[in-house]
């Protein structure tokens, strides 16, 4: 594990994304769709041999931002659509559903509850409180709209246009 002076745990994911690139390009005879490997057992290589490189230690990260969490779930997809050999228009969110993959986040959650639930046992009420610190409040995909209208606050400083006038500073923006 990195730790750096403001624990931010971007030298430890960069470490970690390099260990775990290595390893699937190690792996990546056996993982590649042209391989006598089943997609089945290609999964539980991932599983057995990969992502515990990925979510080691990582109650102790929980707090690192999500833009790092989201490169370990890129490495996370790269690897099963690797596995499957799915072409690139098929979502991840179907690649996870049909082999039973959390998205890495969830998994990441998942791990924490787990160690969270353990501390309750503990006499240290320091350590009980560990749990508390929680993970972002959103960790699966969004899905964004397109046509989504944007929000912009109402100057107020200007008085409203009438009829057919319309505002040059506005204009210039669009």
């Amino acid at each position: 594990m990195t730790l750096d002076k403001r624990l931010t745990w971007s030298p430890h994911i960069e470490e970690v994304s390099r260990r775990t690139a290595q390893r699937m390009d190690l792996l990546g005879p056996l993982l590649n769709r042209r391989s006598d490997l089943s997609i089945r057992n290609g999964v539980l290589l991932y599983k057995q041999l990969i992502r515990p490189l990925m979510d080691y230690a990582c109650p102790a990260w929980r707090s690192a931002a999500r833009t790092h969490v989201r490169r370990l779930q890129v490495l996370q997809s790269k690897c099963l659509r690797l596995v499957t050999g799915a072409p690139s228009y098929l979502s991840k969110r179907q690649i996870h559903e049909d082999l039973g993959v959390p998205f890495f986040a969830n998994h990441i959650r998942a791990l924490n509850e787990c160690f969270d639930s353990r501390l309750a046992d503990v006499g240290n009420p320091l350590v009980r409180q560990i749990g508390r610190y929680l993970l972002w409040s959103r960790v699966c995909p969004v899905a964004r709209s397109v046509n989504r209208e944007r929000q912009v606050p109402a100057d107020v400083s200007r008085p409203p246009l009438v009829g057919g006038q319309f505002d040059q500073t506005n204009r210039a923006r669009q």
